[in-house]
Parts: structure tokens; sequence; C-alpha cells
């Protein structure tokens, strides 16, 4: 009986040990994340990039500062200097509100501030774990500057 508890209590500090790494639910496979900064007008959103090619390929052009601007009420976006890499990424995929995502078609990154549901071309990134109200109501492009955290 004493064995067949501790044998229980192993398992179970094993499993919450397993649970508590750091993973993003949102991207493929729960892979690990990288922790990014994403600076508006002197206000910084925190966030995080997914482990897949693309977002490996935007991590490497990092830091960058770019003119975002507000497409369909849904979203701000702005073009990185080089394009991602959409080597063994879907095809499409939705954009929850608070996705970093890419929009492989017009060579975009992506921050929703808006449930987008799936669409392809639509490649999810990362998130933005900070509140999104700063990314809507944008008349003009603004600098945003997209950074890792070290």
């Amino acid at each position: 009986m004493i064995r067949s508890v501790a044998t229980l209590a192993v398992v179970a500090v094993l499993g919450l040990t397993a649970c508590s790494a750091a993973t993003d639910p949102a991207g493929p496979g729960g892979a690990n994340v990288t922790p990014i900064s994403i600076v508006i007008g002197g206000r910084t959103l925190d966030a995080v990039l997914s482990d897949n090619p693309a977002a490996r390929s935007l991590l490497d052009q990092l830091p960058l500062t770019l003119d975002f601007s507000d497409y369909g009420g849904q979203e701000v976006l702005a073009q990185p200097p080089r394009p991602l890499d959409m080597d063994g990424m879907p095809a499409g995929e939705s954009a929850p509100s608070g996705t970093i995502g890419y929009y492989a078609p017009d060579d975009v990154v992506v921050l929703y501030y808006t449930d987008v549901p799936r669409f392809t071309g639509i490649v999810r990134l990362g998130r933005i774990d900070a509140d999104l109200s700063q990314l809507s109501g944008w008349s003009d492009a603004r600098s945003v500057t997209i950074e890792r955290v070290e």
C-alpha cells in the first residue's frame, strides 16, 4: 500500500512538472515559446512567438521597427524586410484575438485584435498576452517595434 501511494505521488509530480513548461497551446503541437515585446508609442505589450519555421524566421529578423496600419477594423499589419519561412506551415488557420500572425499571400505580419475565422493564408506565429485596446481605432500608420526579451 505504501509503495502504491509513493508511486502515485511520483506520477503526480511528474505530470505537474510536464504541464508547467512554457508552451503555446495555440501553436502547432504546443511547442516552446520565445518571449518578445511589442512597443507602440512608449507602451509595451508582452507577447510570445511559437517554435515554428515562420515564427523562427521572424525572430531571426528582430529587432524590427515597422509602420503598422489598420486593416478592416480587425487587425494591424506591416511588411517585414524578408518573407517568412513557410516550410511545413499549414495552408490556413483561424486567428483568435491576440494572435500574432502572418498573412503569407501578402507577406505581412499581422496583430489581430478581433477574432478572425479560418482563412487560407493565415499562419499563427504567437500570441499577445496584454490589453489589445492599443491596437484598435488607428486612423493612420504607427511605428511599432518588435524585439526579443532577453
